[in-house]
C-alpha cells in the first residue's frame, strides 16, 4: 500500500529550517555568538556616524556642505590607497605564526571607538581648526573601521569552505548587525525630540554610549573565533599570482561594480534625517519608520534560510534592489503630504535590506571559492588570497562611500541648503526655504530609484549560481583532494630521502 507523504505547514518548515541554521554543524554556539557580537558592536558604532554625522557637522560644527564634501573626499582617497596594503598585511602571519587578521580584530576597535566619539565633540576653536580636527579623526575612524571589517570577513571565510554552513552563519550574524544598526537610529530621534534644546549634547552622549559598548563587543571575536581552513599544501601567493586570481573573480567584480552604483541609494539614509527634521518637522517619524523598517528587515533575514532553497543569494540581491526601487517610485508619485504613505513606502523599502546584507556577505565569501577554482583550473596554482578579495571590496566600499559622501553634500549645495553660521566658538542655525525643503524630498526619492534599479540590472549578469555553482564546487573539491594527495606524496618522498641520507 502506497504511503501518503505528510505535507508540512509553513510554520513547521520555518522551524525546521531555523533549527538547521542555529545548530550549524561547522560552527559552535560560542563562535556564532562571538562573530555576531563583533558585527553588532561595529554596526552600533557605524550607525551613529552614518545617521547624524553630516547633520551634526553642518548644524553644530558650522562647517559648510561644500567643505564637508572636500574633507570627506580627501579622507576616503587616503583610505582607498591604504586598503590594498591592509589586504597584503592581513594575508600574512606574525613572527610567532599568528594570524594578522585575528590580531587586527584585537587592536583596530580602540581607534575606531575613540574617533567615533571625538567626532561629536565641538572644540572651542575657530572654524579652520574645527575642519582640521574633523579631518584627522574622520580619517582615523575610516582606516580603523576598514581594518576591522576586512579582518572579520577574512576570519569568517577561513572558518569553513562549506557554502551552506557559511550561508547560515552569515544569516545569524545579520540579525545581530541589523539590531545593532537600528538601536542608535531608533533612540536618537526620540531623545532629540524630547530635549531639542540640548540636541548637540544628545548626539555626543549617544556617540559615547555606543562607542564604548561597541568597543567591548568588537573585542569578543578575538577570543572566540578560530581559523579552520588552513591547508599545508597551499602556498603563499606573490603579488603576480594574487593579481591573476583576482582578475578571474567575476562574481566579486560584479558585486563591486553594483556596490559602487548602489552607493547612490545610501544617500537616502543621510537625507532621511534632514527629511524628517526639516521638511516634515516631525523627527519622531524617524523612530516610527525605523521600527517598521527594522521589523520588516528582520522578517526578510528570517526568510533567507527558508527561501534560500528556492532562490539563490544572487536572486535575493536582485529582487531586493527591485523592491526598494519600486517603493521609492511610489513615494515620488504620491508625495510627502501623508505621513501614513511615507511610513509605508520607506518602511517597506527597508524590508529587503537585512536579507541583502546577508546575501552580499555570502556572495563575496562564495566568490573566493570561484576564484580558487579558476586559478587552479587555468594556472594550477593552489592559492586562496581571501584578504585581498576583501581589500578590493573594502576599496570599492570606500569609493562607494566617497561617491555617497560627495553626493550628499553636493546635493545639499544644489538644492540651496544653508549651513549653520559660525561666529568664533558660537553657532547659529538657519531656517531653510520651501524650495530647499522640497528639494530634500526629490533628492531622497531620485537617489533611491536610481541607486536600486541599476545595481539590480548589473547583478543579473552573475551566473555563479544554481547547477553551475554546484558543478564548480564539486570539481573544486576534487582538485583540492588531488592537491592534498600530491603534497602528502611529496612530503613522504622528502622524508624517505632524509632517512636515506642519515643511513648513509
Amino acid at each position: 500500500m502506497e504511503q501518503v507523504k505528510e505535507k508540512k505547514s509553513f510554520g513547521s518548515k520555518m522551524k525546521s529550517t531555523w533549527n538547521k541554521v542555529i545548530h550549524n554543524p561547522t560552527f559552535t554556539f560560542k563562535e556564532q555568538l562571538g562573530y555576531s557580537s563583533g558585527i553588532m558592536g561595529n554596526a552600533m558604532t557605524q550607525d551613529v556616524e552614518a545617521y547624524v554625522l553630516t547633520l551634526f557637522l553642518v548644524r553644530f560644527m558650522g562647517i559648510d556642505s561644500a567643505v564637508i564634501l572636500i574633507l570627506m573626499a580627501v579622507a576616503k582617497i587616503v583610505n582607498i590607497i591604504l586598503d590594498p596594503i591592509a589586504g597584503v598585511l592581513l594575508d600574512k602571519t606574525t613572527r610567532k605564526g599568528r594570524s594578522m587578521a585575528k590580531s587586527m580584530i584585537l587592536f583596530s576597535p580602540f581607534p575606531l571607538a575613540i574617533s567615533s566619539i571625538l567626532l561629536f565633540v565641538v572644540p572651542g576653536v575657530n572654524l579652520s581648526a574645527r575642519i582640521a580636527y574633523v579631518f584627522v579623526f574622520y580619517l582615523i575612524y575610516c582606516i580603523a573601521d576598514g581594518f576591522y571589517d576586512m579582518s572579520m570577513m577574512t576570519i569568517s571565510v577561513r572558518m569553513t569552505t562549506n557554502p551552506s554552513d557559511r550561508k547560515n552563519f552569515y544569516t545569524v550574524a545579520q540579525f545581530a548587525s541589523t539590531f545593532g544598526g537600528m538601536i542608535p537610529s531608533g533612540f536618537i530621534p526620540i531623545f532629540v525630540a524630547a530635549y531639542m534644546e540640548y540636541e548637540a549634547t544628545v548626539y555626543l552622549v549617544f556617540a559615547i554610549v555606543f562607542g564604548l559598548i561597541g568597543l567591548a563587543m568588537m573585542l569578543v571575536p578575538y577570543f572566540t573565533l578560530k581559523e579552520k581552513t588552513k591547508a599545508k599544501w597551499r602556498k603563499p601567493a606573490n603579488a603576480k599570482l594574487n593579481f591573476k586570481a583576482l582578475m578571474l573573480n567575476k562574481p566579486m567584480w560584479l558585486l563591486i561594480i553594483s556596490g559602487v552604483i548602489a552607493s547612490i541609494r545610501t544617500v537616502c539614509y543621510g537625507l532621511l534625517a534632514f527629511f524628517y527634521l526639516e521638511t516634515l518637522e516631525a523627527f519622531w517619524m524617524a523612530t516610527l519608520v525605523g521600527v517598521i523598517s527594522v521589523i520588516l528587515s528582520y522578517i526578510g533575514i528570517a526568510l533567507v534560510p527558508f527561501i534560500g532553497s528556492k532562490l539563490s543569494s544572487r536572486d535575493i540581491f536582485v529582487y531586493g534592489y527591485l523592491l526598494t526601487g519600486i517603493m521609492y517610485i511610489i513615494l515620488l508619485m504620491v508625495g510627502y503630504k501623508s505621513f501614513v504613505l511615507i511610513a509605508i513606502c520607506i518602511g517597506f523599502a527597508g524590508f529587503p535590506n537585512g536579507a541583502m546584507s546577508a546575501s552580499k556577505k555570502i556572495l563575496l565569501a562564495d566568490s573566493t571559492d570561484y576564484m580558487e577554482y579558476k586559478i587552479l583550473k587555468k594556472y594550477n596554482e593552489p592559492i586562496r588570497c581571501e584578504s585581498m578579495v576583501f581589500a578590493l571590496n573594502s576599496m570599492a566600499s570606500r569609493i562607494s562611500n566617497l561617491w555617497r559622501d560627495l553626493l550628499l553634500p553636493a546635493g545639499l549645495v544644489i538644492i540651496g541648503y544653508v549651513s549653520a553660521k559660525s561666529f568664533g566658538a558660537s553657532t547659529i542655525n538657519v531656517v531653510q526655504s520651501n524650495q530647499t525643503l522640497n528639494g530634500i524630498f526629490y533628492l531622497l526619492t531620485i537617489t533611491g530609484i536610481v541607486g536600486n534599479l541599476i545595481p539590480a540590472l548589473i547583478m543579473s549578469f552573475d551566473n555563479y549560481t544554481g547547477k553551475r555553482k554546484e558543478k564548480i564546487l564539486e570539481e573544486l573539491n576534487e582538485m583540492r583532494a588531488k592537491k592534498e594527495e600530491e603534497w602528502n606524496k611529496e612530503q613522504g618522498n622528502n622524508l624517505i630521502i632524509a632517512d636515506e641520507g642519515v643511513t648513509l
